[in-house]
């Protein structure tokens, strides 16, 4: 089994997978003040508290976009499951071309995205990954990442309007009304709506600058997703936990290169 690990900057979330199959999840909120040993208790006590026993997993990925985590994410898992832990980075197999201006630079986040969402649906496709940061990559025909738009996520904004202190306390968990009434309600349309909006709007762009006015399928993700999915068309595809499928595949086109480790 792979114990695969997606570090972002609102949580980590955990998958185990049998081959191709994801047989569970789990989030942990991030924390930068968590110790190694912290982490190490956390992880192995809910993994097992779930049935899936750490000295089960034959190998580990990291994807991660929290640089100052990463290597305590590691030391933590390494301290409990003795298997091969591969961290995806430059030089990582990910199955698909980069047509951008630096490779090194692209996330594991949307690196993973990108081969989670060629494997489901195949290319070309657009993805939508509703994150702390809302990212939109664009995937050609040919399975290269040509690159994309980001921008603030749902919550980051929300947070922003409220660091102001003209609205304490909101949440996106709430309906929200095309035509607000009240403050509260206009700034939700505003954030939510209008994330959904811009985000939509680039991915109309892009199918009519890159792909000519083409159908091009609409690949949706990420933590915030809920919030968004009524507000997107239902020719999307939503595919939860596309980050953790994607660093699934990872692992695999680089498997012959991970060292496993002595006992």
């Amino acid at each position: 089994m792979l114990f695969a690990i997606d570090i972002g900057n609102s949580n980590i979330h955990i998958g185990f997978f049998d081959d191709e199959k994801l047989l569970h999840t789990f989030r942990l909120g991030t924390d930068k003040n968590r110790t190694t040993d912290e982490y190490a208790m956390l992880i192995k006590s809910i993994s097992e508290l779930n049935g899936y026993k750490i000295g089960n997993f034959d190998g580990v990925i990291i994807g991660s976009v929290v640089p100052s985590l990463t290597n305590t994410i590691q030391s933590a898992v390494s301290s409990i499951i003795n298997a091969p832990i591969l961290n995806v980075g430059p030089g990582i197999k990910t199955g698909f071309p980069l047509k951008i201006d630096s490779p090194s630079e692209l996330g594991a986040d949307l690196a993973a995205n990108a081969a989670g969402a060629i494997a489901k649906v195949g290319a070309p496709c657009i993805i939508i990954d509703f994150g702390t940061a809302t990212a939109i990559s664009v995937i050609d025909e040919n399975k290269a990442y040509l690159g994309g738009a980001i921008m603030p996520g749902i919550q980051m904004s929300l947070d922003a309007l409220q660091n102001t202190g003209l609205l304490p306390g909101i949440s996106a968990d709430v309906p929200i009304s095309l035509l607000g009434k009240n403050t509260k309600d206009c700034m939700h349309s505003g954030v939510i709506r209008g994330t959904v909006y811009a985000a939509l709007g680039f991915a109309n762009e892009y199918k009519e600058k890159v792909f000519g006015g083409k159908d091009i399928k609409l690949v949706v993700s990420g933590g915030f997703t809920k919030y968004a999915l009524p507000y997107l068309p239902e020719s999307k595809i939503h595919i939860p936990n596309l980050t953790l499928e994607g660093l699934n595949i990872i692992y695999k086109f680089n498997k012959n290169k991970v060292i496993p480790r002595t006992k």
